[in-house]
């Protein structure tokens, strides 16, 4: 599923929808392109104050227009998150129907997880998964050096819009918790639903073989409380690896499971779009639980820009 991204595999006439972030990595795609015959772009702006997205944002828009593609600015808030995409909707669906038959490139790099999976929703909803694609940049570096977690505390935990209601309680419970670098998201998530059987993913191999130990050292507070039997690993770039350990741990997507099942994307965006492929394919789908953080930790992020993939190509190329 995944392979190295390059702008000819699309064709001409495609849409980027894409995101502005304080990482440097939101430009990674946008640079890729710069050859690519674009006819429109789509850019997020979420609109919590930060100097550092302001400035990748502008430098995004610059560089589309540049190429010659018709920008698009969506301004989206994180905290009122269902409302922002249906103040959307509109702007979205008359971009996408200019040409029906254009390629659509999603670049997952930057999205926040709980925007990310109401917009595969969105466009598979409206029929565009056949001319989807999915892309996505690595990290080079975190600011890892004394184990400081990417977010504090939690502000709420609740079930994203769009994904099956809550769990029928009628059966025991069984929670898969994708791991990433926010322990105090895991922790809550688990004492949250207390399940019956726990499924813990972690990403490995990782981005980097350096950065090995790193997930299980920012979650060393849930790892202490639940043992080692429960962990898996999971690939953290290829979303193939994903679905694979999903339909080793919840079964086949087409039967009925004994369990009611519920996910946690707290793990890798391409693992998050793993879910996502798996859950679609759903005929007694899981929830998908979101634990809200309090504060992201601005002073905690990715410096430069790594690899660049492509997770899902077109379905008719």
């Amino acid at each position: 599923m995944k392979k190295p991204f390059s702008c000819h595999d699309l064709s001409k006439g495609g849409i980027l929808i894409t995101c502005s972030s304080h990482e440097g990595r939101c430009k990674g795609i946008v640079a890729a392109l710069e050859k690519s015959p674009l006819s429109n772009a789509i850019v997020f702006h979420y609109d919590d104050v930060n100097d550092r997205r302001e400035e990748h944002h502008s430098e995004m828009i610059r560089a589309l227009e540049f190429q010659g593609a018709k920008v698009n600015e969506l301004i989206f808030t994180e905290s009122c998150a269902v409302q922002s995409l249906h103040n959307n909707m509109g702007a979205l669906k008359k971009i996408i129907s200019l040409n029906p038959s254009a390629p659509i490139l999603l670049d997952i790099t930057v999205f926040t997880k709980r925007h990310l999976l109401m917009m595969l929703r969105w466009l598979d909803d409206n029929g565009c998964w056949d001319r989807l694609f999915i892309a996505y940049t690595e990290p080079d570096e975190y600011d890892v050096s004394e184990y400081v977690p990417l977010s504090f505390g939690l502000k709420s935990i609740e079930q994203i819009p769009g994904f099956s209601a809550c769990p029928d309680m009628s059966r025991p419970t069984h929670l898969m918790l994708f791991l990433g670098y926010e322990g105090d998201r895991a922790l809550a998530a688990y004492e949250h639903v207390q399940p019956m059987c726990l499924s813990i993913a972690i990403p490995y191999p990782p981005y980097k073989p350096k950065w090995s130990g790193r997930t299980e050292q920012l979650n060393k507070e849930l790892l202490a409380l639940v043992g080692g039997n429960s962990l898996i690993r999971v690939d953290a770039v290829d979303p193939a690896g994903t679905v694979d350990a999903m339909n080793k741990t919840f079964g086949d997507p087409k039967v009925r499971s004994e369990y009611s099942r519920i996910v946690c994307p707290i793990g890798t965006k391409p693992q998050t779009f793993g879910m996502y492929c798996y859950i679609r394919e759903c005929e007694d789908p899981p929830a998908v639980l979101y634990p809200a953080p309090l504060r992201h930790n601005h002073g905690f992020f990715s410096h430069g820009i790594g690899p660049s993939w492509t997770l899902k190509g077109g379905e008719t190329e």
